[in-house]
């Protein structure tokens, strides 16, 4: 089953989909194509209207969710409801929300596919 969120930026503009496939536990993300190309370096690539496969999306959650290291570590999970250390839950608690910019994910919807498509 896919789990499919939209990607926010600054609170307002869908500027792409994120999807997270929940049988081989992949991601995959796409860009829109727009007029006023936000956001630039999301997932850490420059071109907009392409597609981010799971190491880029996985590598820009990590950079986004406290380290597994921190010392409070379990404050903060007890915070979020939670029991063990999992970056992907977390993210989705925090609807992608950090410091570091202005994106965020907002729950589109399940699909039953049991592989990624092309919602734009």
């Amino acid at each position: 089953m896919l789990e499919i969120y939209e990607i926010v930026w600054r609170n307002e503009n869908v500027t792409g989909y994120l999807e997270y496939n929940t049988k081989t536990d992949k991601f995959q993300a796409y860009l829109k194509d727009r007029e006023n190309p936000n956001p630039r370096g999301l997932f850490g690539i420059l071109k907009i209207s392409d597609v981010v496969e799971d190491s880029r999306v996985r590598l820009y959650i990590s950079d986004c969710v406290v380290p597994k290291t921190r010392e409070n570590i379990d404050d903060i999970l007890k915070h979020l409801g939670m029991g063990e250390y999992n970056q992907w839950e977390i993210y989705k608690k925090n609807m992608g929300v950090n410091v570091s910019d202005y994106a965020c994910i907002r729950f589109y919807k399940n699909s039953d596919s049991n592989d990624f498509f092309y919602p734009i």
